[in-house]
């Protein structure tokens, strides 16, 4: 600016702070929405007096970590004592070498031999003063970081940012999990309620992040929601009706020890399975959800019953795989019950009856049963969404603004009008310009279509 020049009037501070705020888009409110709920959930409640979590001794004792600098001696246990082999180990613990005499079966639980270099998890207990040590594990920290690396890079290399958002949104379930649903249990608070708030607060996090904000993720989110309340109902039906205590394992008997029997197993195992289902609900109602809008898309002119009906053919195929799956998962993991089920003298209809055996056919049988009922009900609400919003037209359709797309009214409007796309003349599309996909569409106004997506 010159001496000459007059000043220019500067722009208004309200007129300019409107002007940023503008620049807000609602993806980057939802996004903060989002932000914040988690922060809520995982920072703010764990930080706070409201879950008073007990202080529960750990059920192996105390332990710490070590390196195995030399075997010093090995050979067999005495007979008498059970057999076995034994080594005299040097142990680096704190910087300080410790004398540690490691037991073990071979085929048995536990680490077998040891060898120079190996880092160990050693457990121990003082008396008088002084620490006696025993090897517990193997430290397996370095190959579970190398697997997890290897997962991210798989899932990044397919799904590019997707991927990315997805694996964030792995991350924050495990934070609301560890952070709020197990301290909420611990603490003595009713542990379907916080089972239920913590698997919608992954829902939230998880179906926005990696799938995007759009009317699809909010359909697929009503959805898992409605499925995973029914699947809590039935579950406590099931229970109930079954009379399962929920102290079916190992792991629940030393939890009821360790609390105290602060904590209601029935209400434990409840949680298990709405937990457990959660999973599987949000990828049939991500997928059915997106059938429904892509069926809409290839075809404007499908109504809502014509879209679910469309839809529910795709989702048949879906529940019989993924009910399969689930099933899958479930013996995969009670592959070794199973085997010690087969060796039993009792017959199928009394092993039944065993808890440990009911508990696992409850999830199963509960599981499938959410898991079938999210299919029509997230495609009855995409199909009654999907017909009412104007689906974006695909990239081979989309003209300059000011232009028609061809194929529409004002090309076709009357017969032997000069210029029709690929006509004859009179209007009839000939061999040199077939008719796009979608052109019979093109003559409904777009009013008719409701919103865009």
């Amino acid at each position: 600016m010159t001496l000459l020049e007059p000043p220019r009037p500067r722009e208004p501070a309200s007129a300019a702070s409107a002007a940023r705020f503008a620049l807000i888009t609602p993806r980057m409110w939802v996004i903060a929405a989002l932000a914040g709920t988690l922060a809520i959930f995982t920072l703010v409640i764990p930080a706070t007096d409201l879950f008073d979590v007990p202080s529960v001794p750990p059920p192996s004792g105390l332990s710490t970590e070590g390196t195995v600098l030399a075997v010093v001696d090995e050979g067999d246990r005495d007979a008498a004592v059970g057999g076995g082999r034994f080594q005299e180990l040097a142990v680096e613990v704190d910087g300080e070498e410790v004398a540690v005499r490691h037991e073990w079966s071979p085929g048995g639980l536990g680490p077998q031999a040891l060898a120079p270099g190996e880092d160990v998890v050693l457990g121990y207990s003082e008396v008088d003063g002084e620490r006696m040590y025993y090897v517990a594990d193997h430290v397996r920290r370095v190959p579970l970081l190398f697997l997890g690396l290897a997962l991210a890079m798989v899932v990044l290399a397919v799904g590019w940012v997707q991927g990315f958002w997805s694996l964030v949104g792995m991350a924050a379930s495990f934070l609301v999990i560890i952070r709020y649903v197990v301290p909420g249990i611990l603490s003595g608070a009713d542990p379907v309620a916080v089972a239920v708030s913590g698997s919608l607060v992954i829902m939230l996090v998880t179906l926005y992040l990696a799938h995007g904000v759009s009317r699809k993720t909010t359909i697929a989110l009503g959805g898992t929601a409605a499925s995973l309340l029914l699947t809590a109902v039935v579950s406590g039906f099931a229970i109930e009706f079954a009379r399962l205590s929920g102290i079916s394992g190992e792991d629940a008997v030393t939890l009821q020890i360790l609390s105290e029997g602060s904590i209601d197993a029935t209400g434990l195992l409840l949680a298990a399975i709405i937990i457990g289902s959660l999973g599987v609900l949000d990828d049939v109602t991500v997928a059915q959800t997106s059938s429904v809008f892509e069926l809409r898309r290839a075809n404007r002119r499908l109504g809502a019953l014509e879209l679910y009906r469309r839809a529910m053919n795709i989702g048949r195929d879906h529940i019989a795989s993924t009910v399969n799956t689930l099933v899958l998962a479930y013996a995969g993991v009670s592959l070794p019950l199973l085997i010690v089920l087969s060796t039993q003298a009792e017959p199928l209809e009394v092993l039944v009856n065993r808890e440990f055996l009911a508990t696992e056919i409850v999830r199963t049988v509960v599981g499938s049963i959410g898991i079938v009922a999210a299919v029509p009900i997230t495609t009855a609400l995409a199909a009654v969404v999907a017909a009412r919003t104007r689906p974006a037209l695909p990239a081979r359709q989309r003209v300059e603004p000011g232009l028609d797309p061809p194929g529409t009214l004002r090309d076709r409007k009357a017969p032997g009008v000069a210029g029709a796309v690929g006509g004859d003349g009179n209007g009839v599309p000939g061999a040199g310009g077939q008719r796009l996909a979608g052109d019979e569409d093109d003559r409904v106004p777009p009013a008719e279509h409701g919103p865009a997506e």
